[in-house]
C-alpha cells in the first residue's frame, strides 16, 4: 500500500510543479500575452479562408450560415454548393443503409459497410476540400461537379429575385 501511495504522490507532484507545458505556459502568460493571441485567431476567424474551411467542415448543414452571409460572392457559393452535395450523398448513404438492412440474414452486415463506406466518403470529401482550399487550389470532383452545377442553374433565378427584392431594383 505504501508503493501504491508513493506513486500516486508522485503522479500528483509532478502535476503540480508543471510537467504539462500548456497549462504552465497559459498559466503563466500575462494578459496582454493572452489578448494578442486572442486578436491573432480573431483575425483569422474573420478571412474568407476560415470562412470557406467553416462551410466544408463534416458538419451537418454547416455550410448555410456561410451561404447566408456570402451568398453574393460565387466562390462562396460553389464552396458551399460542395458541402451540401457532400451531407446530401451522405444522408442518401445512410438512407440506402437503412433500406438494406430489411434483407434478411445479411442485410445488417451490408447495412454496416454502406454505413461505414457513407462515412468514409463524407469526411474523404471533406478533407479534400479542407485540403484544396488551405492550399488555394480550385476544387474540381469531376464526379460532383455536375451536381453543383445544376445546384447553381437551380439557384440562379432564386438568387436573381432576392436581388431585387432586397434592393428595390436590379443591378
Amino acid at each position: 500500500m505504501a508503493e501504491r501511495s508513493g506513486l500516486l504522490n508522485r503522479r500528483t507532484s509532478n502535476r503540480t510543479q508543471g510537467s504539462n507545458p500548456c497549462v504552465s505556459d497559459i498559466i503563466t502568460m500575462n494578459t496582454t500575452q493572452i489578448k494578442d493571441k486572442l486578436q491573432k485567431i480573431k483575425a483569422y476567424l474573420v478571412t474568407d479562408e476560415a470562412a470557406k474551411i467553416f462551410a466544408v467542415l463534416p458538419l451537418y448543414f454547416s455550410w448555410v450560415p456561410v451561404y447566408s452571409w456570402k451568398r453574393n460572392i460565387p466562390e462562396f457559393v460553389t464552396v458551399c454548393l460542395y458541402s451540401a452535395v457532400n451531407t446530401c450523398l451522405f444522408l442518401l448513404g445512410l438512407l440506402f443503409a437503412q433500406v438494406v438492412s430489411v434483407l434478411p440474414f445479411v442485410g445488417l452486415y451490408f447495412a454496416a459497410t454502406i454505413h461505414l463506406l457513407s462515412i468514409l466518403l463524407y469526411l474523404g470529401i471533406a478533407g479534400f476540400l479542407i485540403y484544396s482550399i488551405r492550399l488555394k487550389k480550385t476544387i474540381e470532383i469531376p464526379v460532383l461537379l455536375d451536381w453543383v452545377k445544376m445546384l447553381q442553374a437551380f439557384i440562379a433565378p432564386i438568387a436573381q429575385l432576392d436581388r431585387v427584392s432586397d434592393y428595390g431594383s436590379e443591378g
